[in-house]
C-alpha cells in the first residue's frame, strides 16, 4: 500500500471542490460517476487493519450504484483540474445509454479488482465494509427542510418521495498516484 498517511492532502477540498469519480466493475463491465460528496477517516480499527476508510454517497438511481452494490470493491479517482470538462460529462451522462468513458477522453485501466483511470492523479481503492441509504427521519430537521425545498437539487424517488443517498464505505487498499 501507498504510504498516503505520510503525506499531507486537503482532504475537505477533495471531493467538494475537486470532485472525484467513483468507479466499479471489471475492464469488460464498469461505470463510474462524479460525486462531491465524500470524506476520509478512520473506522473499525482492528487487528490487522489501521482502520483507514473512504466513505461516499451516491443515489440508487445512479447506474454507478449498482456496481458499487455487485462489487466487492470500489475506486475513488481525482484529477487534475484540466479534467473538470470530462468529471462534468461523466456526472451528467448515464452510461446505461452510452459509452459515457470514451466520450469524456478518459481511459479506463485496471487496479486491483476494479478499475481506474489513466489520467487520474490519484486513485483510492476501496474494499466495500458497508453500505446503507440515509434514513430521512435521522437527519436533522434543518437538512430534511432543506431537501424538501430543493426538490430539483434532490430529486424524488418513483413514488414521489425524496430520494435518499446510499452511503458506501470502504477500506483503504491502495492509494495510486501518478
Amino acid at each position: 500500500m501507498a504510504h498516503f498517511e505520510d503525506k499531507e492532502y486537503k482532504i475537505f477540498e477533495m471531493f467538494h471542490k475537486q470532485w472525484a469519480l467513483v468507479s466499479a466493475g471489471t475492464m469488460e463491465n464498469n461505470n463510474g460517476c462524479t460525486v462531491g460528496w465524500g470524506s476520509l477517516g478512520t473506522l473499525w480499527t482492528r487487528p490487522g487493519t489501521d482502520g483507514a476508510v473512504a466513505t461516499v454517497y451516491i443515489y440508487p438511481s445512479r447506474y454507478t450504484w449498482n456496481f458499487l452494490n455487485e462489487n466487492d470493491t470500489f475506486t475513488i479517482s481525482f484529477f487534475p483540474e484540466a479534467y473538470r470538462k470530462a468529471l462534468g460529462y461523466m456526472g451528467s451522462h448515464s452510461g446505461r445509454d452510452e459509452d459515457k468513458t470514451s466520450t469524456a477522453g478518459l481511459t479506463v485501466v485496471p487496479f486491483g479488482d476494479s478499475i481506474t483511470y489513466k489520467e487520474a492523479s490519484m486513485s483510492i481503492l476501496c474494499r466495500k465494509l458497508y453500505q446503507h441509504p440515509f434514513d430521512r427521519e435521522s437527519l436533522h430537521p434543518e437538512i430534511q427542510a432543506y431537501y424538501q425545498a430543493n426538490p430539483k437539487a434532490y430529486p424524488l424517488d418513483a413514488n414521489g418521495d425524496w430520494q435518499s443517498h446510499w452511503m458506501f464505505v470502504g477500506q483503504i487498499l491502495d492509494v495510486r498516484e501518478s
